[in-house]
């Protein structure tokens, strides 16, 4: 084998030796952004949880109101204006 050949060996096997590298490199930079997003993702369903608990809760306190304000103007339907009035003027 002459010196000619031992270099151009040594050269293809250089440059495959560098694009496996690179590979490398590029392969961990996309998993370590593949976490990052997992991580972002896994966040964003817990927030996601917390406001539906908060929203049944509020949905739940709005429907007992709501409730209660019918029974109120069945029983009391002049109190059940004047909280209306107020409700309606006052609390904006």
């Amino acid at each position: 084998m002459t010196t000619r050949q031992q270099w151009t060996i040594l050269l293809v096997c250089a440059t495959w030796l560098t694009f496996s590298i690179k590979s490398h490199l590029d392969n961990r930079d996309l998993h370590q952004q593949i976490e990052a997003q997992k991580q972002y993702i896994d966040q964003r369903e817990a927030l996601i949880d917390s406001l539906h608990a908060e929203l049944f809760i509020s949905s739940t306190i709005i429907g007992r109101t709501e409730l209660t304000l019918e029974y109120l103007n069945q029983t009391n339907p002049k109190a059940f204006i004047q909280f209306s009035q107020y409700y309606d003027h006052e609390t904006e």
